[in-house]
């Protein structure tokens, strides 16, 4: 490759990576924009999936449970993933009215 090769493939090299960052320059800007969710729009997003996550694990159990046949199991508590934040559900029978 001559000289002037090596400078015009670096020079287009350069406008690519210029192009790429502006593009990502322009998602954050409309998602920050467009979106308009706050730190606390975030955090509230994330507690709600938590406790889904830990709504379908529940939802999940009793299905096995139901599927099993065996009139002899009961669901006693669960404990959902640690990256859900490890919660463990309490089956009161007690409490239960």
């Amino acid at each position: 490759m001559a000289y002037g090769q090596v400078r015009i493939a670096l020079v287009d090299r350069v406008v690519d990576a210029g192009s790429r960052l502006a593009r990502a320059g322009r998602v954050a800007v409309r998602l920050l924009t467009v979106t308009r969710m706050r730190p606390t729009d975030i955090y509230a997003a994330l507690a709600t999936a938590r406790f889904l996550a830990a709504h379908e694990l529940i939802g999940a159990a009793a299905d096995a449970v139901e599927a099993s046949g065996d009139p002899d199991i009961e669901l006693i508590d669960l404990r959902t993933p640690m990256w859900f934040g490890a919660i463990t559900l309490h089956n009161d029978e007690e409490t239960q009215g």
